[in-house]
């Protein structure tokens, strides 16, 4: 899709990676945009005159993991500035709070009746040990603002969970989750991304016991055999560190999984982003657990799914930016 902008895409983004493929295929195209590292940053509410043509919001929940815990909550009032000077916002303000808040996110699970694990949301540790009456073992505790699998931790008894109560992480927000551990089939979790309104893919992680809880797409970099792994310098959004003992491959999910997910995107807020969810190994139950605001989509994509998504959510960008375009020049 060719386009001239009046004004350019402004990228909201703290990562130093993470927009690589995006930034690369606006380039291609020839297109305006700024990335805008809300890390360090300022804007004042005086300001009225709307400097981009659309905004494309990858505030991701973790950033306060790689030292720019500012973000976290800079990131409303800037976000609800841009809305009101009228500039379009992919994945608005609305859509960052359930990204930030897992508490939300069950709100929203709860309210639309999509299965999740058995969960109580705490601000104190004394509530941890209260909360074993209503979530058995094994659980998790897990911060409310967490992102890439920052802070949780599995137990599988009390006297596990006592002795290491102290220690435990309520991440930046003080909230944290008890939440029941449900076993999933072959170690698999299911990403369901969708994009405006219209389902994308659909990605199945396999992950190995030791790899812990970060199952970032863009951190993938190992691909099932035949297919050998490609280096991380051709990954683009892989960052050096990605984590060994995850697999995956293209998935389909069930329609009535897309159907839900669907909903869930829309009473969100949610422009472009992905749905997690896994199927239990006890009973082949479906379960929702965590929905994501910030499409990195999966590394080496075009081998994994047998197209660009990043040339779509390209197409998709344009497309709003030149609506508000001419909606500015009726």
């Amino acid at each position: 899709m060719n386009a001239e902008l009046s004004a350019p895409i402004g990228i909201l983004d703290e990562h130093p990676e993470w927009s690589q493929r995006l930034i690369a295929e606006l380039e291609r195209r020839r297109l305006p945009f700024e990335k805008i590292d809300h890390s360090n940053h300022a804007f004042d509410p005086r300001d009225r005159v709307p400097r981009y043509s659309v905004i494309v919001n990858r505030t991701s929940p973790s950033s306060h993991t790689r030292g720019h815990a500012g973000v976290l909550f800079y990131a409303e009032a800037l976000l609800n500035h841009y809305e009101s000077l009228g500039v379009p916002v992919l994945n608005p303000v609305a859509a960052y709070r359930f990204e930030k808040s897992k508490a939300l996110q069950l709100d929203l699970f709860e309210r639309l009746g999509a299965r999740y694990p058995r969960t109580v949301v705490v601000n104190h540790r004394d509530q941890v040990l209260k909360a074993l009456d209503q979530v058995r073992f094994p659980l998790v505790v897990k911060p409310n603002v967490g992102g890439s699998g920052a802070g949780i931790r599995r137990f599988d008894s009390r006297v596990e969970l006592e002795t290491a109560l102290d220690g435990l992480d309520f991440g930046p927000d003080g909230t944290a989750l008890v939440q029941e551990y449900i076993e999933s089939e072959e170690g698999a979790i299911v990403r369901v991304e969708v994009m405006d309104g219209q389902y994308l893919y659909a990605i199945r992680i396999v992950r190995q016991a030791e790899a812990g809880f970060n199952l970032c797409p863009a951190d993938i970099c190992q691909v099932p055999a035949p297919q050998p792994a490609a280096p991380a310098s051709e990954l683009g959004a892989c960052p050096v560190d990605a984590k060994p003992g995850l697999t995956v491959t293209r998935h389909e999910a069930p329609p009535e999984v897309i159907e839900t997910v669907l909903r869930l995107a829309h009473a969100a807020s949610i422009d472009i982003g992905g749905v997690e969810y896994l199927v239990s190994n006890a009973a082949g139950q479906i379960y929702y657990y965590d929905v994501n605001a910030t499409s990195n989509f999966v590394a080496n994509a075009p081998e994994v799914l047998g197209f660009d998504p990043t040339a779509r959510f390209a197409d998709h960008i344009t497309r709003v930016a030149l609506s508000r375009a001419g909606r500015v020049a009726a």
